[in-house]
């Protein structure tokens, strides 16, 4: 094997000598994403749907509308939806496969394309959603509001700042929202200096209010004066500041008047027979009808002239001055026969359903007169026996007399006088 010395030495015999290879770098290859195309998937088309259930629903629709709403927000269960729309949906097994579907349409458009903006063309004009005005905000507001908020008395501030806010995650009470509401509270004391009332005189004006008599204890019909004299006293005590106005006590003197009078034509109508022409819901004899149309035709030609004074005729003034006045029995018997005349007065009624019936009281004094004539034992306060209680009243002996009884009671006497 012969070796070439100049492979050796680095040199060549030509003396050319050979350029160097470098690593050739390969051009940047540009790797680009492969991203992949989004699939559009086209919506399915309701409005064939909804067109032919809202036809076959007819008038149920406002009612299905709402209940289908709350069904797909989570707000009703299927047992709640079934027990609004069943009576109308299950009646018709057409309507039925036409809601399951709408419902099923509804779910597959979840995973579909975007909806249009906005609410779709077709859909009525009733079943568009309502469109609530947003609350004014801004920097002008906020300002007006500071502003009120500056006008308020510090005091008034302070105590808007000490109201603790509502916890959102506790449920309210209503029976302690009612107690607290139901509490008298006497409005806020102002100094004398300022012009206002001190406590001394809300005493004074809550005072008056007992110094106005009844209308029971006067015996007339309360005006509108007198309501009022009583009224403002009330509001006050009831923490009304500013109390009522003239117009209210008289309104309250109308309301009363016209409570009154209906009240007792009902009691009149029920308990009372032959009223005057005009009466409602009350009851005539045949004769009386007769008569009472009779006169009212003569009356009607000229024929006859009702009363000056109190404007009847001459059969139902003869009625009327036959007729007794009104009584507790009457009011009593008029109640029993229900109606609920005084169902917001429960003392009331109370009063005169728990009184005595009509001469109860009289035969209860004689029979306690009678007891006491007819007794014979003294052995209490005013004649008024006061007997042993006893397990067996009126035990005897058989073939026993009195004179048999006095001398066993006489041998148990000297027993007793041993024993001492």
């Amino acid at each position: 094997m012969q070796i070439d010395p100049a492979a050796l030495t680095g040199t060549n015999s030509s003396s050319t000598i050979p350029a160097t290879k470098q690593p050739v770098v390969p051009p940047p290859v540009t790797t680009q994403k492969a991203s992949k195309a989004l699939i559009s998937v086209p919506r399915l088309d309701l409005e064939p749907i909804y067109t032919e259930l809202k036809a076959a629903i007819g008038i149920q629709w406002t009612e299905y509308k709402e209940a289908i709403a709350l069904l797909l927000l989570g707000h009703l269960n299927q047992n709640e939806f079934s027990s609004r729309v069943d009576h109308f949906l299950s009646s018709d097994p057409k309507i039925e496969h036409l809601h399951n579907n709408f419902v099923c349409a509804i779910i597959g458009n979840l995973t579909r394309d975007l909806p249009d903006h906005g609410v779709a063309s077709w859909v009525s004009a009733n079943d568009k959603p309502t469109v609530v005005s947003k609350p004014v905000s801004g920097d002008a507001a906020e300002q007006r509001l500071k502003t009120e908020i500056k006008k308020l008395p510090p005091k008034d501030r302070r105590r808007l700042k000490a109201l603790p806010e509502p916890d959102p995650h506790s449920l309210p009470n209503p029976l302690e929202e009612y107690h607290q509401a139901k509490q008298i509270r006497l409005p806020d004391q102002v100094p004398a200096s300022a012009g206002g009332l001190n406590k001394t005189n809300w005493e004074l004006e809550i005072r008056k209010r007992y110094a106005q008599p009844l209308a029971s204890e006067i015996g007339e019909f309360p005006d509108a004066d007198s309501i009022y004299a009583r009224m403002v006293p009330i509001c006050y005590e009831e923490s009304v500041v500013n109390a009522a106005s003239f117009p209210c006590a008289v309104f309250m003197s109308i309301a009363t008047e016209n409570f009154v009078k209906e009240f007792l034509s009902i009691v009149f109508a029920r308990t009372r027979l032959n009223g005057p022409s005009g009466t409602t819901n009350g009851t005539m004899t045949r004769k009386y009808r007769r008569q009472l149309e009779r006169e009212e035709m003569a009356f009607t030609r000229g024929e006859l002239v009702k009363n000056t004074t109190s404007g009847f005729l001459p059969v139902e003034a003869k009625e009327a001055s036959t007729r007794q006045a009104l009584g507790v029995p009457d009011l009593r018997l008029a109640l029993e026969l229900g109606g609920g005349l005084l169902g917001h007065m429960p003392l009331v009624v109370d009063e005169i359903l728990g009184g005595y019936v009509e001469e109860e009281l009289e035969a209860e004094r004689q029979d306690y007169l009678e007891s006491i004539n007819d007794t014979n034992n003294l052995n209490g306060i005013d004649g008024y026996s006061d007997d042993m209680d006893i397990d067996e009243s009126g035990w005897e002996w058989d073939g026993a007399t009195s004179k048999d009884r006095a001398q066993l009671g006489s041998l148990l006497d000297d027993c007793l006088s041993m024993a001492a």
